[in-house]
């Protein structure tokens, strides 16, 4: 598990070493690159905690994908607002910055609540709601007005 941590790890910083040199966008850049580092070190805790039961922790992955997937759109708008200033246009650089800013917020949410122990206890109510709706084949909640 640990050289696959290390690995990918590297990818972060390839990402990370690009950023820093190529990118005119720096506040969208310094954001994610702080962003990255806390997902790694998040998603790594995570791993660790519940081992091969991580996939049985839905909230926990969809919080994880959710992050992803920010990351990888502040990515792109970094990228694609860098080519834009490469050929002199800079109308775009505004843009990316207030993306990242928002993408930014949007994670640091996120990674809190995968490293807050008191959550997992709200999560497991709503898994249970869930499981009930499930059990009682649908909405659990009669109708007042039938």
């Amino acid at each position: 598990y640990q050289r696959r941590v290390r690995g990918s790890h590297t990818c972060f910083e390839f990402v990370l070493f690009y950023l820093s040199t190529q990118s005119n966008c720096e506040r969208g850049s310094s954001r994610l690159q702080g962003d990255i580092t806390k997902f790694h070190v998040a998603t790594a805790e995570q791993v660790i905690k519940h081992k091969k039961g991580i996939i049985e922790q839905q909230v926990v992955l969809n919080r994880i994908a959710d992050s992803a997937i920010l990351l990888q759109s502040m990515a792109a708008v970094i990228s694609r607002a860098n080519l834009a200033a490469e050929k002199g246009d800079v109308s775009e650089l505004a843009l990316a910055n207030a993306w990242c800013g928002e993408s930014h917020q949007r994670i640091i949410q996120l990674v809190a609540d995968l490293q807050n122990p008191h959550l997992t206890k709200v999560d497991q109510a709503t898994l249970d709601v869930g499981k009930m709706s499930l059990d009682s084949n649908g909405y659990l909640a009669k109708s007042p007005v039938s």
